[in-house]
């Protein structure tokens, strides 16, 4: 770091040596930000140039500039580069600005974001969603995800952050056919959705993907481009993974003070559905058990693109992989490991649902969906959920928000459902000393 004589610098180290293409630089959206903690963070930026990007984290408080620690990137065929950046060297508590430049500063784009404090805060609220059905061609008009309003709303929510639940675009079959079907997908819909992308750079962002931000509908284990839809996920979204090769796949956790989120991946492994078949993956299934063994997080979060409980047999669940599932939850159960909520996506409906299993109450907050058409339950036959908690289902279009609060010994979760409009529908309180065995 070094001091600064105004108040953004322009001069900045040079992030990414790759030649583009473009005739005309531009800089597509404002930066993205993840993977915030009290001391660092990653930064996402697309872009088209002759000339090479330069980005910076910027505290104009003290006047100090940060440069990237590393970064990656991918690019399109037609010159379009998706690059993340990781900063280090940050302070905890304070607000920064990552500063995206081309063309000798003529070109500007600028997000803030805070980092986590070293204490406590009495109350951290983030915001949930999944099945987010964007069209940017020609029928953008008449398309069933034609409007991106919910977004608007999610803002106005002012949540710490907020958790991406999977189907965050939609592939149909000229997308996920090949390497620059999928990263024009992306970036189409980032940059012609304008709520969507304003509120993508309002707060810090963490995703896990289903079927439609992988591959074919339903897809899993085998789809033959699994490794190159990883390759898109991992270059659109700045997430914190795994370093470890063996731990290939869309997972990973992260912290926010005193609560933590175990971020799963319900496709790369998965088979077909079986009692007895993967569905996370052995690996995958050793890796959550031992991050939950060793977290001392009031709230645990694990986050999956499907269903965890659902006894109507309608659709995807994590019930069609009995023997995997029930694994899952006997080890948490048995171990009461204190404190654990499920967060899931993909139904097209919202709702809270809860078994107690070996005197544990497992809660499965499923949120969807966003921008996507909602179901006709009770014409698909999808209605019955003999796990739901009654009145917690919402069937249109909704978001979720989540709010921690109270004093350390008696935190406090709230689970609230809002309409596109950002009008609350449904809230359930579920108290941290309720979450283990009785």
């Amino acid at each position: 770091m070094k001091n600064l004589d105004s108040y953004f610098l322009f001069t900045v180290l040079c992030l990414l040596n790759i030649d583009a293409t473009a005739q005309k630089a531009v800089i597509y959206s404002n930066p993205i930000v993840g993977a915030v903690s009290t001391n660092s963070a990653k930064v996402w930026v697309a872009y088209k140039s002759k000339e090479q990007l330069r980005l910076v984290i910027t505290d104009t408080a003290s006047r100090q500039v940060i440069f990237p620690q590393s970064a990656d990137a991918i690019k399109s065929t037609d010159g379009a580069l998706c690059a993340i950046a990781s900063f280090s060297q940050l302070e905890p508590g304070k607000k920064y600005f990552a500063v995206a430049t081309l063309n000798n500063g003529n070109i500007i784009k600028v997000t803030s974001f805070k980092t986590l404090t070293d204490t406590i805060p009495q109350k951290i609220s983030f915001t949930i969603g999944s099945c987010a059905l964007l069209e940017p061609g020609f029928l953008r008009g008449a398309f069933p995800g034609g409007s991106d309003r919910i977004f608007k709303s999610m803002v106005k929510a002012n949540p710490d952050f907020n958790v991406w639940l999977g189907d965050n675009i939609y592939y149909f079959g000229k997308h996920y056919t090949t390497f620059d079907g999928m990263f024009n997908r992306w970036l189409k819909i980032r940059i012609k959705f304008k709520k969507l992308s304003s509120f993508l750079s309002a707060v810090p962002q963490y995703a896990i993907w289903d079927d439609h931000d992988f591959g074919p509908n339903d897809s899993g284990g085998k789809f033959k481009l699994k490794d190159t839809a990883l390759l898109i996920f991992k270059h659109f979204w700045p997430n914190d993974y795994p370093y470890q090769e063996q731990l290939n796949g869309n997972y990973f956790t992260f912290r926010q003070n005193d609560i933590e989120f175990f971020m799963t991946d319900d496709r790369f492994y998965r088979d077909a559905p079986c009692d007895s078949c993967d569905f996370l993956g052995a690996t995958q299934v050793v890796w959550l058990k031992n991050k939950l063994m060793l977290s001392d997080a009031t709230f645990k979060f694990v986050c999956m693109g499907t269903q965890l409980l659902n006894t109507n047999g309608f659709g995807e669940s994590y019930d069609q992989y009995k023997k995997e599932q029930q694994d899952l939850i006997h080890f948490i159960t048995t171990n009461n490991i204190k404190g654990v909520l499920f967060l899931t996506g993909d139904k097209h409906y919202s709702e809270v649902c809860r078994r107690e299993i070996n005197g544990y109450p497992i809660y499965d907050f499923t949120c969807s969906p966003l921008t996507t058409p909602a179901l006709p339950r009770r014409l698909l036959g999808a209605y019955n959920n003999g796990d739901r908690i009654p009145g917690s289902d919402y069937a249109k279009k909704n978001f979720g928000k989540i709010s921690i609060s109270g004093d350390k010994a008696a935190r406090v979760c709230d689970i609230e459902i809002f309409s596109v409009g950002g009008k609350l529908k449904r809230n359930i309180t579920i108290e941290a000393k309720d979450l283990q065995r009785k």
